[in-house]
């Protein structure tokens, strides 16, 4: 006779009560964003490696961002909202899914403008706004839904102004990855479908992580089978020290080197195994 699973069924993925549950501590922080497990250090140098990867790519792309109107699409804890503002920002919008990033962020930055929505919903509220750069960091791949990601992309490229820059982060592997519970990585191929259809065009390509964090683009060679391992076992480690707040500061030493040594690669490279931003412009 067939075996009877009496394993408890396993929760449905509901984005908003889901992110409202992770943002909800009193203190908003990237560690509630990013690597769950990581801890607040470890999540901190994760966070420099995107800003570091940012900056890149807006300057070999010579974009300005100084007295643009932008856009942060899942703003979240707000991380990036002091990169804009040091590079002479001043009209930010924040959109997130969830109404404790609203109100957090609404209360730090009471000269700039916060909305709770979700981006793959109905957005006519904004049908008025052209935004000279949009930006959705670490988002579509938490919607595993392929219509809302669809939606949410349309939408992105409706909030950008002819000519603008709608800026993405994701694997853009060959392969994909997921989906799992709340993360699905689609392939390059399927977001250049989408950007087509909405009348984006890719520009470039700026890789974020090599050894700090997941192998998304995986090989079936040597130094791939190498790189995975040593990325499991590091993060294994980094889980471990994090759990321990009286020892949380060694992960310092670990997040350093491989932040210097992303940020080297990253100089160099124009490809990755790990998460890379995709700058696309807004076609006239």
């Amino acid at each position: 006779m067939p075996s009877i699973d009496n394993s408890p069924p396993k929760p449905e993925y509901q984005p908003q009560t889901y992110w409202e549950n992770r943002l909800s501590s009193a203190k908003l922080d990237v560690d509630l964003v990013g690597h769950s497990g990581l801890g607040l250090i470890y999540n901190r140098w994760l966070y420099r490696a995107r800003f570091s990867a940012l900056n890149r790519g807006l300057n070999r792309l010579k974009i300005q961002p100084q007295g643009k109107a932008i856009v942060d699409v899942g703003v979240g804890s707000g991380a990036y909202i002091p990169i804009w503002q040091a590079a002479g920002t001043k009209n930010i919008t924040g959109l997130d899914i969830t109404t404790s990033s609203v109100r957090t962020l609404q209360n730090k930055y009471s000269d700039l403008r916060f909305h709770q929505v979700d981006i793959a919903d109905d957005m006519s509220a904004f049908q008025n706004d052209a935004f000279d750069i949009v930006t959705a960091f670490d988002v579509l791949f938490h919607i595993v839904d392929d219509k809302l990601f669809s939606r949410a992309i349309s939408n992105l490229a409706s909030l950008a102004q002819p000519g603008g820059w709608v800026i993405l982060s994701d694997g853009f592997c060959q392969n994909p990855w997921g989906p799992t519970f709340h993360e699905y990585h689609r392939t390059a191929d399927r977001y250049l479908a989408e950007l087509e259809v909405n009348r984006l065009e890719l520009v470039h390509q700026e890789p974020i992580f090599f050894t700090m964090t997941t192998v998304l683009c995986t090989r079936d060679n040597f130094s791939s089978h190498i790189l995975q391992a040593f990325t499991v076992i590091t993060l294994k480690l980094v889980r471990r020290i994090a759990r321990s707040r009286q020892r949380e500061w060694a992960n310092h030493a670990i997040g350093a080197p491989l932040y210097l040594i992303d940020k080297w690669i990253g100089n160099i490279l124009k490809k990755g195994p790990g998460l890379k931003y995709w700058f696309c412009r807004k076609l006239t």
